[in-house]
């Protein structure tokens, strides 16, 4: 059976105070741009506009850094006020010399770059990305983002991403009486490759994940797998008419996917830190032991 999946993107063409109601404005510009919402649908909404209706923006001079991050700041040769703002996100779990690897290997950064001197100039404000866990979530720079937010600014993520979602799902089916699943998607580097990539910080009315582990394959056998992250899936395909720059698409709307619904969201995927420690450990030590084991046997 063929399946259709359409994807639209909705321009906001002005800007998102706190305090926005991110519901009607979606029901409004859908009704003018796409013929309004229907049952089923999936909205993709970008963290960035989530966190402006709500009030997550941080003026850099009203920031009061610690003595820590003073500290730190010298080092990693990042601006105090920042750094107070990644030590407030979460844990700080990694730090990657980006300014060192593009110097290394440059010609990634050159061949891929829109203007290279622009993106050096980027690079060079941003000598280091910090891995920071947010709840659980590992986040680039712990979320905090100066992409789309006037010079001195910058945004935080949502307190909390699925109430978030679960706000704006309640709030479109109150303006229209639709049933819809709602995913707010944050863009993280690959660390594997070069690029980056939207995944879902929050959802509501979707089930995260298909439930298909042990499913028969085309030969009958249970497979391993079957449990695809369909939230961090959306994600990446509303990426697609989104953009990164000045495209102010921050809605999508993708129409015509099956899903399961559910009243959970992200967080009922997410590692606990106890597990992710003690599976950590696990693969270091199976992985140490397969290599002594392939030099002795």
């Amino acid at each position: 059976m063929n399946v259709k999946i359409e994807i639209y993107g909705l321009k906001i063409d002005r800007e998102i105070a706190p305090n926005t109601d991110l519901s009607a404005l979606i029901v409004d510009e859908a009704e003018r741009q796409v013929g309004g919402v229907r049952d089923g649908d999936i909205i993709v909404v970008t963290s960035k506009i989530v966190s402006k209706a709500e009030g997550r923006i941080h003026k850099l001079a009203e920031i009061k850094p610690s003595r820590k991050a003073i500290r730190l700041s010298k080092f990693f040769k990042t601006p105090p006020e920042v750094m107070e703002l990644y030590l407030k996100a979460g844990n700080v779990v990694a730090v990657i010399p980006v300014e060192k690897f593009a110097r290394r290997f440059g010609r990634f950064f050159v061949e891929h770059a829109f203007n290279p001197n622009a993106a050096w100039k980027v690079i060079e404000g941003h000598p280091y990305l910090f891995v920071v866990d947010v709840d659980g979530k590992l986040l680039s720079w712990g979320g905090i983002d100066f992409s789309n937010a006037p010079p001195g600014f910058c945004t935080a993520p949502p307190e909390n991403p699925d109430e978030s979602a679960k706000s704006i799902r309640l709030g479109i089916k109150r303006l229209t009486g639709r049933e819809v699943a709602v995913v707010i998607a944050d863009t993280e580097w690959k660390l594997d490759r070069f690029g980056s990539v939207d995944v879902a910080i929050g959802s509501s009315g979707i089930q995260p994940v298909k439930k298909g582990f042990g499913a028969k394959d085309l030969y009958g056998k249970p497979k391993f797998g079957g449990v695809d992250n369909l939230v961090d899936l959306v994600s990446a395909a509303a990426n697609m008419v989104f953009g990164q720059a000045g495209e102010a698409t921050p809605v999508a709307i993708i129409r015509g996917l099956r899903y399961e619904k559910s009243e959970g969201g992200v967080k009922d995927i997410v590692y606990s830190r106890k597990m992710f420690r003690e599976a950590f450990k696990a693969v270091v030590w199976e992985s140490v032991k397969f290599k002594l084991l392939s030099k002795l046997l």
